[in-house]
Formats: structure tokens, sequence, C-alpha cells
């Protein structure tokens, strides 16, 4: 049937076993342990906007400096969830968030579910540093309504999250 060479039996177990031991260090890899940490900022992010009018917030800080220098990130998480209102009748409604990591890559997130905002757009960065966070948001109330339907919104006590693993 087949007439193979201990030779070539030889190559082929070496084989099989160099890819063996080639997937096992990338599943190694891949499984490394996920650790987080959570840091609050020390201001509150608030916006006031005249009616129909769109804006950004203040920029806050979070400190996670820290981090050992092998940390990278897997995931970013916002937490607004301390909010109220700030000003007259008009309602802020929150787009989104623009995060900026500590090596200075920015990128611009769809407001979260329930005032928390969770993203991997920064997976492989490195975590430790400071990061910055500012909102951008739209005062629904009708713009010929006048300054006295003003709105605002104050986020107190924002949290984010870093979760990330050690790079070899």
């Amino acid at each position: 049937m087949f007439n193979l060479s201990k030779k070539k039996i030889n190559k082929i177990m070496a084989f099989a076993i160099a890819f063996t031991m080639l997937f096992a260090s990338q599943v190694t890899a891949f499984a490394a342990t996920t650790s987080s940490k959570t840091v609050t900022s020390s201001k509150a992010m608030s916006v006031a906007l005249l009616p129909g009018v769109t804006g950004n917030s203040n920029t806050i800080t979070f400190n996670f400096n820290s981090l050992p220098d092998k940390a990278i990130v897997k995931e970013v998480e916002i937490d607004c969830s301390n909010a109220s209102v700030i000003g007259g009748k008009g309602a802020i409604l929150a787009k989104s968030l623009t995060i900026t990591s500590p090596s200075g890559e920015t990128h611009t997130v769809s407001w979260g579910k329930g005032n928390v905002t969770t993203t991997n757009l920064f997976i492989a960065e490195k975590a430790a540093g400071t990061w910055s966070v500012y909102m951008t948001g739209t005062n629904i109330a009708s713009p010929n309504l006048g300054s006295a339907f003003i709105g605002g919104t104050k986020y107190s006590s924002v949290k984010m999250k870093v979760s990330y693993i050690l790079e070899d």
C-alpha cells in the first residue's frame, strides 16, 4: 500500500511535532491572563448648550501611570452613569465619546447604553500613562425656544476601566 521509509516517517513526525508546538505556543499567547484597573477622574465632565446646538464637553483625564510598562490594552470602558441635569429646561442627547490613549491615538466611539461605553479600538496599545476623554452631545430642545432652554449635563465620578494583558 504505502512504502514509507523510516527516514520519511521521521520527517513527517518531526513536522507534526513542530506544527503542534507552534500551535500550542500561539494558543498560550492568546490565553494570557487578563487584568483590569479602574480609575475615577478627579474632575466632572460637563456640557451646556443652546437649543439645537451640538458641542463638546470639557476634557477629563485618567491616570494609569501605575500600570506595568508591559501592559497592553485589550478593552477600554468609560462609565458615565453618575449624570445630573444642569442649566435650564433643554436636554442634552449624548452622541459620542472621544478617547485619547497615552501614545496619542484617538478614537471617537458611539455613546454606550446606560451611559457606559466599551471599545476594543485600542487593542494592543500601551495601557500605562494618562488617558483623556470628552463627550459630544446635542441640546435637543427646539432652536426657536431661545436661551431660556439652555441645557446641560454633568457627569460626576466618571470611571475608566482598562482591561489589559502583560506583553512578554
